[in-house]
């Protein structure tokens, strides 16, 4: 169960830092600013924990109702918004290889954040081409009019596609996990109306690595919107690196860091997204007042407690929908002991960890002397108008009581490894954006020059192989690719921007969301589990530009049964069946 605990004793401490003791961004005299408007010497709650269910017997058997909910933030601040069981984030789920994980998801979501002053544009689904959501080419022109989509929005309302009834559409994919792609379990084809339910069923592999997973929605055209909204939550598979002396030792700590795009009402808009300069990263057609808000656990600005020498285990997610989270812990080196869910053979000392949307990291962190240290993300170009995102203070670790003498981790357990088997085949993918309007209202994203369409299989491959994929980016936006199911290793990276310390590309390191540098590209590398054939997608995890076309399928087929394009066809949008 959830618990929040105060440490007793606090005795508050000054920290005075000059010019670079945060990353260079000078706090002497300026912290607020430089942390957005928050400052490591205000108090914060203490961070709390997230509730908790861990399987039994073999089985975790478990209900996520998704609901609207009036949820504290801290400093006073409240949030409307949808949660799954009254939770932001969402409940942690344990378990271990081998389980399994039965999860019954339940869809009682509202209309929520619809702009009083006007209503969404009245042609504008998502997702989709012009042509395809009745949005005529050119909007704004003298060729579109209300009239003229008054009849296409009476259908789109009949069908259920209008932008306020497809953000209340959901499913779930749990992110990271090597499970079935198909039904009952990883299939975010699947459609969950409103008032609607349905029962996953996971088997999770005896090989499954040990690590920190997610789950969240995956239904094209709302991920964002329910991404902004917290929908969340953490999955930590139990195993051998939880052995390690050192980390055994240790106490552990799950750090959930989100961003909320909210209105005056604390609701996250019910709108057609676009970007823009200055501190909100977004507009919104129709426009309203928005801000930007960063929680960690649910918090804004909590407070982590330490005593000076310990060592705790953190395990960090990045929840957020579109911010590149530079991570720093002021004055003090984390220990990485593992990445994306998969763990390290030796601990690696980093002074900042980079974590794209749907990143996760796990390390240990030594606290120094008595004080306060912020916890923030640094200030970084990730290439979008307004240049970079501005440093924003997450959390203040305050170290303060009486000495530990924690053990840092050095040695940690033998990772996966890429089988040695030939190379099968070669591809290429193309990532780009289109900000000229003729797509339709919004910034359009395509791979290979196409948007999204889940009637079609894009790439086909055969389970039990190995191939070597060159992701290439032509936009200035880095683009986190990500790709369900099967984690890849990254074995050469080109384009990174002169001077960029955060780019990662140890050949060792295993990963299931990796960024491609602005006009460059990455070669990744991966092995298809022969035991896991099914219907998935690869996409950019900002998820606002995979709601906008930036998605593909890959059709992996079962092993020996050649060409894939034979085994599949399609009934409906959403629905695929197998040719026997």
């Amino acid at each position: 169960m959830a618990h929040e605990h105060r440490a007793k004793g606090y005795r508050r401490r000054s920290l005075l830092m000059g010019a670079g003791a945060v990353g260079g961004i000078g706090l002497l005299g300026g912290a607020e600013a430089a942390f957005g408007g928050g400052s490591s010497e205000e108090e914060g709650e203490p961070l709390r924990d997230l509730p908790e269910v861990r399987s039994k017997g073999g089985l975790l058997d478990y209900r996520l109702t998704m609901t609207a909910s009036t949820v504290s933030l801290g400093h006073g601040r409240k949030a409307h918004v949808h949660t799954y069981n009254d939770s932001l984030p969402g409940p942690v789920l344990r378990i271990r290889p081998g389980d399994r994980m039965r999860l019954l998801v339940r869809n009682r979501m509202l209309p929520m954040g619809v702009p009083l002053n006007a209503l969404p544009p009245l042609c504008a689904t998502r997702p989709g081409p012009a042509e395809a959501v009745g949005l005529a080419r050119g909007v704004g022109s003298e060729n579109h009019s209300t009239l003229t989509c008054l009849p296409q929005t009476a259908m789109n309302v009949v069908a259920g596609k209008t932008i306020v009834q497809l953000d209340s559409i959901t499913n779930l994919h749990t992110h990271g996990l090597q499970v079935s792609p198909e039904e009952p379990a990883d299939n975010v084809f699947l459609v969950i109306p409103p008032l609607g339910s349905h029962q996953f069923a996971f088997h999770i592999r005896r090989h499954q690595p040990a690590g920190l997973y997610w789950y969240h929605p995956h239904f094209h055209g709302a991920t964002a919107h329910q991404g902004f909204q917290g929908l969340a939550g953490p999955i930590v598979v139990e195993g051998d690196i939880d052995e390690v002396p050192e980390l055994a030792d240790a106490a552990e700590r799950i750090l959930v860091l989100q961003e909320l795009w909210l209105d005056e009402h604390g609701e996250v808009p019910n709108a057609v997204p676009l970007p823009s300069g200055g501190p909100v990263p977004f507009t919104s057609v129709p426009a309203v007042p928005t801000e930007w808000l960063f929680t960690v656990n649910g918090q804004l600005t909590p407070e982590v407690r330490m005593r000076p020498g310990e060592v705790q285990r953190w395990r960090v997610l990045n929840a957020a929908p579109h911010r590149l989270m530079w991570l720093h812990v002021d004055q003090h080196t984390l220990h990485q002991v593992g990445q994306d869910g998969v763990p390290f053979a030796h601990a690696r000392p980093k002074p900042a960890i980079m974590l794209a949307p749907a990143n996760r990291a796990e390390f240990a962190v030594r606290a120094g002397e008595p004080g306060r240290y912020p916890i923030y993300i640094k200030a970084y170009d990730q290439g979008r108008p307004g240049g970079a995102r501005p440093t924003r203070l997450l959390a203040t670790l305050v170290v303060d009581g009486p000495p530990a003498h924690g053990r840092l981790p050095t040695k940690l357990v033998r990772p996966p490894r890429m089988p040695h088997q030939p190379v099968v085949r070669r591809r290429k993918l193309v990532f780009k954006g289109d900000i000229s309007g003729r797509y339709g209202l919004g910034v359009r994203f395509f791979i290979d020059g196409r948007e999204f369409d889940q009637g079609r299989v894009d790439q086909h491959v055969e389970a039990g192989t190995v191939e070597e994929w060159r992701i290439v980016n032509e936009d200035v936006f880095q683009h986190p690719f990500h790709i369900h199911v099967n984690p890849f290793q990254v074995t050469d990276v080109r384009g990174v921007p002169h001077g960029d310390p955060s780019f990662d590309a140890d050949p060792t390191v295993w990963w299931d969301t990796f960024r491609i540098p602005p006009l460059g590209e990455f070669t990744m590398r991966t092995y298809f589990h022969h035991d896991l054939p099914g219907l998935s997608v690869y996409h950019c995890h900002m998820l606002n530009h995979e709601d906008a076309g930036m998605m593909g399928t890959v059709l992996i087929s079962p092993p020996g049964s050649g060409d894939p394009s034979n085994h599949l066809k399609f009934t409906s949008a959403g629905d695929h069946a197998r040719k026997r």
